[in-house]
This record gives C-alpha cells, structure tokens and sequence, in this order.
C-alpha cells in the first residue's frame, strides 16, 4: 500500500466515523466528518453524474465568501459535490480530452490550516485536503483562472452556480459571466441547477441520517416550546428555547428564520417572531428546522396558550391533523405527485362538514382557508430543489403540512412532518413528536428532564 492509498483509506473511514479529536492547532482533521458525515464515494459519484450529464460542456462551481459575522454556511450545490465547507471553495469539472488533465479539480484559499485570532481554520490546498475530498488536483484558488483558462476557450457550453442572463445582473455570478465571456465570448452559459436539481431529489442513506438527526434536533426545540408557551409568554423568549434546544442537538444552524406566532400571529403563514405577549385563550404556530450537516429540517405544531384546545379550536385542530393522516397514506410510489397530495388536501378540507366565516362575513367550506400547498421538497434547503410535478420516487423528501387560517376566529393552526418515500409508501421521518391534541396538551405540562 502507498503513502497516498492509506491516507485515502483512512480519510474515508473518518467520514463514516465519530468526528475525530480537534488538533491541538485548533484546525479541522482532514476527513472531519462535521463538514459532511458522507461517504467519498457518495460525491465521486455524484460528480461523475454531473460529468457525464453536462457532455462536452464545462462545470466551474465557485463558493461564497465567509462574512465577518455568523457561522459560514457553504453553498449548497458545492457541498452537495464535494462534502467541503471552506469558503470561497471552487469545483471544475471538465470533460475526456480536456486540457486541465482531471476528470475533476478542488480550488481552496491557501489558509494555512490553522486556526487564528481572527477566524476558524479551514481545508487548504495540500495532501491533507487530497486525502479528505477524494479530488486530486487540489490547487490554490488564487491559480484557478490561469489553470483554467485553456478549459475555458475549449468549451462550448460552461455550467455556473446561478442566475444566468438578465436575472445574473447585480450578483457574483454575473462576475464569473464576465471572467467567461473575457476568455470565451462565445461559450454559452448556464445554470447548474439544471442538472443537478434532479440529482438532488433522491436521498442517499448518508444524507437521510443528516436529515432524521435534523429532525431529532427540530423536535428537541418543539419541545423546549411547547414547555415554555403560556400566558404572558413572549414569542422571542420561545424562539430561545427552541434554539437551545438545536444546540443541545448539535445544530449549529437553523434552516429558515424560527416562526412563532401567537394570537392574530397564527394566521401570517411566515410571521417573524415579535415581542408580542401571548395570552390565554390565543393559539401558537411552531414552524422550525434545525439545520445538521448542511440539512434542513420542517416540522410544525400548534398549541393552546392556556394549554387545552377550547371546543372549536379542537374541532379545526382534529380536521387539520386528519387530513395530513390521509395525505400522508396517499402516498404511492411511482405514482403520486406533490399536486395529487395538493389536489387530495383541498377535497378533504372541502368535503368536511366544518364551516367558517370569511372576511366578508359568508360562510365558507374550509378548503377556502387552505392558504398553501400541503407540501414541498425537502433537504439541503427547507424548500428544496427539484420539479414539483416530479413522481415521487424512493428517497425523495418531502414535507406534508396542512393548515387552516381562519383570522375573523382568531384560528391559525398547522400540523407539520418530514417524510421520506420508500418502496410502500411515506414514513415519517419526526415519528418522535406527538401530533394530536391530546398529546399536544399532555407535552406542555411536562417538565425537561435533560
């Protein structure tokens, strides 16, 4: 066995592994699987997907930068190839016969390896960096554009992280545009996502485990809500319990802004969490995802401020509940499309012999206070890539989330999960969260016991 094998063989069992001890010089291992928890397999074949999707054309996939403020969160079609979170980072992929000599090249900013005063230490380019992705070469990024440039004036067609054309102006994309078109006015220029969005919609095992430790970390906030939601509660003082309990679940991250929202809240579907104090008799909409290893979760909960539904809101609560129960086994692989699921929510709502008054004062079947789509994809964005017309297949993600909005009452309520597809249809990937009202009722008197 070579040095370079072994470094290989031990880089990708890190990935699999328990994160390893941090080095005494602060910096990340090379293989730390915080940055992905997936197999290097996993990415070398997505790659050569997108190699062989993309033809003659080239594939220049350019990272952001890291803020001054915040934890850098990588671009998400860059670590979906790559596994890398190093900011600004960049992928070429070019096809046979290219001059760059590799199926594929990594571009890293020389940082050195170690942590500073100033910052967290990420991948620099070296044998540490070859070893942990897979990808060799691993070059400076301040030499990507000359290396590059042959690749360029050869290729008839250049993929980039979009937007493309007129919706490109005024983003860094359309600085890349211009790099291009400097060296190749004729190359045409593209989106990406067109080829990797589909790739993106089945899940590999690896990244189902992100997604149900996403879900995991997703509930343990619920449940730190759930417990603190009483009168004269304040949105913003649950929006912290929900966020110590990402933490405690290893969630260095959310996946959208945290709503909570309380009272007339309940009915702005993505109501930001205020400094308005709650009160007894008023509903609460929960909608959170923590984010693990770049996955998002959804989930979504309803509670009474006072902790017991009253009569009526118990009656929309229990319609609500059922229809995700019916939409949720409507599922049929190979069959069913997220606008079936739509199309079922809105003739349950419709058919229910529940009534309601809208803002003009008629009454109405409720399907009419159905204000969204019952679902979404679901994964590395909370609203994720891929076709909405797309069949659901196995490993596809998706959300199911009915809601009814009912302002003239006060009533907002959502009940929502992530599923995955299997082969017999859609398991529920949050089964660790109760969802009906009595049990609803039963998890805010709780105590945290951890």
């Amino acid at each position: 066995m070579t040095r370079r094998t072994g470094l290989l063989l031990l880089a990708a069992a890190a990935l699999i592994l328990p994160a390893p001890a941090p080095r005494a010089d602060g910096a990340r291992p090379a293989g730390d699987p915080s940055y992905s928890g997936q197999p290097l397999a996993d990415f070398a074949a997505r790659r050569a997907a997108l190699r062989k999707a993309a033809g003659d054309g080239m594939v220049l996939l350019i990272g952001s930068p890291a803020g001054e403020e915040g934890k850098y969160r990588p671009d998400s079609n860059l670590y979906y190839l790559t596994g890398v979170s190093a900011p600004s980072a960049a992928l070429v992929i070019v096809p046979p016969d290219d001059p760059l000599n590799a199926n594929a090249a990594l571009y890293l900013p020389q940082t050195g390896g170690s942590a500073t005063r100033f910052g967290e230490a990420y991948l620099s380019p070296g044998p540490d960096a070859v070893a942990a992705t897979g990808i060799d070469p691993v070059h400076r990024l301040w030499d990507m554009w000359d290396e590059i440039e042959p690749s360029i004036r050869k290729a008839p067609r250049i993929y980039i992280q979009g937007p493309v054309g007129e919706a490109a102006r005024y983003t860094a994309s359309a600085r890349t545009i211009d790099r291009i078109r400097a060296i190749n006015p004729g190359a045409e220029v593209l989106d990406v996502g067109r080829l990797v969005n589909a790739m993106r919609l089945k899940k590999s095992p690896a990244e189902l485990d992100a997604l149900r430790a996403a879900g995991a970390a997703t509930i343990e906030g619920m449940e730190g809500a759930a417990r603190s939601i009483r009168p004269d509660a304040v949105e913003l003082a649950v929006e912290g319990e929900i966020l110590a309990g990402f933490r405690r679940k290893g969630a260095a991250r959310e996946g959208f802004p945290c709503i909570v929202g309380s009272g007339p809240n309940a009915t702005i579907l993505h109501h930001t969490s205020s400094d308005r104090t709650m009160a007894a008799g008023e509903l609460v909409v929960v909608d959170i995802g923590a984010e693990v290893r770049c996955f998002s979760g959804d989930v979504t909960r309803t509670f009474p401020v006072n902790g017991k539904f009253t009569p009526r809101q118990r009656q929309v609560y229990d319609l609500v509940l059922a229809v995700q129960k019916a939409v949720s086994e409507a599922v049929v692989p190979g069959k069913t499309t997220l606008g079936d699921l739509n199309t079922l929510a809105r003739r349950l709502f419709r058919e229910s012999p529940l009534r309601a008054k809208g803002d003009d004062g008629t009454v109405r079947t409720m399907d009419a206070f159905f204000a969204h789509s019952i679902s979404h994809w679901l994964g590395m964005e909370v609203h994720d890539v891929g076709s909405m017309g797309a069949t659901l297949e196995p490993g596809m993600v998706l959300t199911i989330e009915p809601g009814l909005y009912v302002p003239g009452e006060g009533i907002g309520i959502r009940i929502e999960d992530d599923y995955v597809v299997t082969e017999r249809g859609a398991e529920k990937l949050t089964p660790g969260l109760p969802s009906d009202a009595a049990s609803i009722e039963k998890l805010m008197r709780s105590k945290r016991t951890r």
